[in-house]
């Protein structure tokens, strides 16, 4: 399993690369000390920077941050290519360009398993209040369930079916 996520992280390196700055910046902003910054690693931490478990705010952050910048971008990059291959069905090659950098990002915008476990363990704690038990639960059981769907590989193939369906959905919601 290994292997695989290496190859798939290496297939969609412009994501592996903007997914381990975007971090590496949520870190910085949050005061949070990176121990190993090489964002291309032949380890589970491709397209991740190594850094010290965030205190209570900077771990929602510092997963729900890069998350929400990679998946819109995912989103709007990946849009144009796939409209024009899958809902128009013309060919050219700055539609697969497109597609391919979107999946790319939506491939990897999930965090790590860790920094979301740390997540939910400080949403959950006895510090944190009420309302916001009720309003970060939800995103951070995407984030945990995400993490775990990248770990295992599955985000790729995810990406790529919410692309294909993604002219579809703006569709149904613009009318």
């Amino acid at each position: 399993m290994v292997i695989l996520y290496e190859i798939i992280k290496m297939i969609t390196f412009p994501g592996a690369l903007l997914k381990g700055f975007l971090e590496h910046l949520f870190c910085r902003l949050w005061k949070v000390p990176v121990e190993y910054s090489d964002y291309m690693q032949r380890n589970e931490l491709c397209g991740h920077v190594e850094h010290l478990l965030a205190p209570h705010k900077g771990s929602f952050a510092i997963c729900f941050g890069p998350h929400i910048i990679m998946a819109l971008l995912g989103c709007i990059i990946a849009f144009p290519g796939a409209m024009n291959l899958f809902y128009i069905g013309t060919f050219n090659w700055l539609s697969v360009i497109l597609l391919y950098v979107g999946v790319s990002f939506l491939s990897n915008a999930f965090p790590l398993v860790e920094d979301a476990l740390n997540m939910w363990s400080e949403l959950f704690s006895d510090e944190s209040k009420g309302i916001s038990k009720v309003l970060l639960a939800i995103p951070a059981a995407v984030m945990l369930c995400g993490s775990y769907l990248e770990r295992y590989c599955v985000s790729f193939l995810t990406s790529i079916a919410f692309a294909y369906a993604l002219p579809w959905i703006v569709a149904l919601i613009v009318g």
